[in-house]
């Protein structure tokens, strides 16, 4: 099949930490896998983008607009932050790209995958190509991550991150990936943390009621104020108050005003969803300097 050239908005995504979680629940990685497959495929049909390639836990496409892809990979990580949550990366980049209506291969290609490898679960990363792409576009707000020099890449490119409600926003200069390890790369800058901020500190944020029936909620409250008094009795562990973490009380938590207003170093968070006799919880803990993952 003959080649071909095209400029495209290349977008790679992958399931953070799905090869260990098949090892130890297997059950759960298969969920992952299949919330992830679904989500992808109808949210690339609503902004018109092409799936290239499933492989494994990861996928890449391409999308003929920026903004389209943009728009899809912002869509694609709100439904991911949703019960059950399933913690994907995105790496968004813009390039001349060597088509075959099968596969795609180039510069841009790489550099996409790249960036993504610097990602966290629950955020999505853009080029500076994209970032360009998307300026006259004021419902998309993003936020500088640093410089890089990625491996076999001659110049350093900046790197951004969408920054909405509910997405994932590593802190400046913070990203770790395929990177050349040369002097020249910027380090992480340890973000100094607010007064009274402890070594060992929890924030336990209010459980999300996702049960039809309102009087849940009082469930929900309930247990997580019970978490809340075991935790306080820890005499190593400094637990915020609960009426503090009461502010908090949105699906759409920004992890970040947590740690500023409360001073904490980790945040648990939780939903419960109950039918009949039957109860799902799920609760994850959340190191709030990195926004990595530490137990769910």
């Amino acid at each position: 099949m003959p080649l071909h050239r095209q400029l495209a908005a290349i977008m790679f995504t992958d399931i953070e930490g799905y090869t260990a979680t098949m090892q130890h629940n297997e059950q759960q990685a298969i969920q992952w896998r299949m919330k992830h497959k679904e989500i992808l495929e109808e949210q690339h049909r609503q902004f018109q983008g092409r799936i290239i390639q499933f492989y494994g836990d990861g996928t890449l496409s391409i999308f003929s607009s920026a903004v389209n892809a943009v728009a899809c990979a912002l869509t694609m990580q709100q439904h991911f932050q949703q019960s059950p949550l399933v913690p994907v990366r995105i790496g968004l980049h813009s390039g001349d790209v060597v088509f075959d209506e099968e596969q795609i291969f180039g510069d841009g290609v790489n550099i996409t995958s790249r960036i993504e490898s610097l990602g966290v679960a629950g955020s999505v990363l853009l080029s500076e190509k994209i970032r360009d792409e998307i300026g006259n576009q004021p419902e998309f707000k993003t936020v500088s991550l640093g410089t890089y020099l990625f491996k076999n890449v001659k110049r350093k490119l900046e790197v951004f991150a969408l920054d909405h409600p509910g997405m994932i926003v590593p802190p400046p200069n913070s990203l770790k990936g395929k990177l050349e390890p040369k002097a020249g790369n910027q380090l992480p800058k340890k973000k100094k943390l607010p007064p009274g901020n402890f070594e060992k500190s929890i924030a336990i944020l209010p459980f999300v009621n996702l049960s039809n029936d309102p009087e849940q909620e009082y469930f929900s409250a309930g247990v997580g104020e019970e978490i809340l008094n075991s935790l306080s009795k820890l005499t190593d562990l400094k637990v915020a108050s609960r009426s503090s973490s009461s502010q908090f009380n949105s699906r759409n938590i920004n992890l970040d005003e947590v740690r500023e207003k409360l001073g904490v170093k980790t945040a648990l968070q939780g939903s419960i969803r109950k039918q009949g006799r039957r109860l799902r919880l799920t609760v994850q803990l959340t190191n709030l300097e990195n926004g990595f993952n530490l137990w769910s």
